[in-house]
Order: structure tokens, then sequence, then C-alpha cells
């Protein structure tokens, strides 16, 4: 009995070892990837466009404010909440009747009392309202 135990000892050192040995190994390329920043996939296009914003559970309850920027698949909208990232907002268009849902990717604080919010919009598949992407601005 005694040997079992002694060889699993054993066989648990070694993977340990082994594990230690592959993370220095590969802890440049972890570490290249974590500092590695955000890209994007795409251009933004300047423009602003009034919208409704009001959370999902407090549909009674929203904000009217503008976007700052767009693209096909977010935007960044200024607004007077602080809004928590990765949680969902509904956005609402004055010209659309029903409203889109948008997860809240970062909230970050403006001059003042403003915050500065990016969205991703959910209808990715379909691209962002058409308004969006006129050359129309509010």
């Amino acid at each position: 009995m005694i040997w079992l135990v002694i060889i699993v000892i054993f066989l648990g050192t070694v993977v340990a070892v082994m594990f230690v040995f592959w993370f220095l190994s590969e802890r440049e390329r972890i570490l290249a990837a974590l500092r590695k920043p955000e890209e994007r996939m795409e251009a933004r296009i300047p423009t602003r466009v009034g919208l409704e914003l009001s959370g999902p559970d407090e549909p009674l309850i929203y904000e009217t404010t503008f976007t700052e920027n767009v693209s096909r698949h977010g935007a960044r909208v200024v607004t007077k909440r602080r809004w928590s990232p990765n949680d969902s907002v509904l956005v609402k268009l004055p010209q659309e009747s029903l409203p889109s849902r948008a997860r809240i990717t970062y909230c970050q604080p403006l001059k003042g009392d403003e915050f500065a919010m990016g969205l991703q919009f959910s209808f990715v598949d379909y691209g962002p309202p058409s308004y969006f992407t006129s050359d129309r601005k509010s």
C-alpha cells in the first residue's frame, strides 16, 4: 500500500513540474496576449443620432440621448446615467416602433455629469437600422 502512495505522489510531482515548465515556456506569449490592445474590426462613422435608452427591466424609465459615432456593430453614446458594462440596454430610434437590444461594452465618466458608453448591437446579422448608415444627421 505504501508503494502505491509513493507512486501517486511521484506521478503528481512529475505532472506539476511539467506544468510549471510549460507555463514558463509560454509565459511571454501569454503576457503578450494579455497586453495586446483591443483593436476595432471596423471604422466608426462620426454622426449624431438621437435615441432613447432604457433598461430591459425598467422599460418605463428611459433617457433621451445621442450618438457620437456609429458602426455596423456598435455605437458610442453620451448618457447622464452610469450604466454597468455587460448589461443589456434597449435602444429605440425615433423612427423605429420597437426597441432593439444592445450590450454595454463600457461606460466611462466624461466632464461634468456625463458618461461615454459603448454599445454592441444585437442585430448584427441584419446590420444597424438604415438611419445609422445614411448621411442624415440630427
